[in-house]
């Protein structure tokens, strides 16, 4: 399994499993059927030119116009189902 920078478990690819909210739900809860609320992180892009918060749909700065350069995906980890080494 993959391990994050601070030697977590990189559990991310089971958020949007039904099975895995339910049972956290359970978990945090004490009760079947709660569904917890998940927050998620979301990147504010700004203008290198200005600092301006732009929109995702946004190609060009409207108040300097700068082209808008949009962040890089973070890379997959290619082993994640490998067994973390100790």
């Amino acid at each position: 399994m993959a391990t994050t920078a601070g030697g977590c478990r990189d559990l991310r690819r089971y958020m949007d499993d039904q099975k895995t909210q339910e049972i956290f739900g359970y978990l945090i809860s004490g009760k079947r059927g709660y569904m917890p609320i998940q927050e998620r992180r979301v990147e504010v892009i700004r203008c290198k030119g200005c600092g301006r918060q732009m929109n995702e749909e946004e190609k060009f700065c409207p108040e300097c116009g700068t082209k808008l350069e949009k962040p890089a995906p973070a890379p997959a980890t290619e082993n994640a189902d490998a067994p973390a080494s100790n």
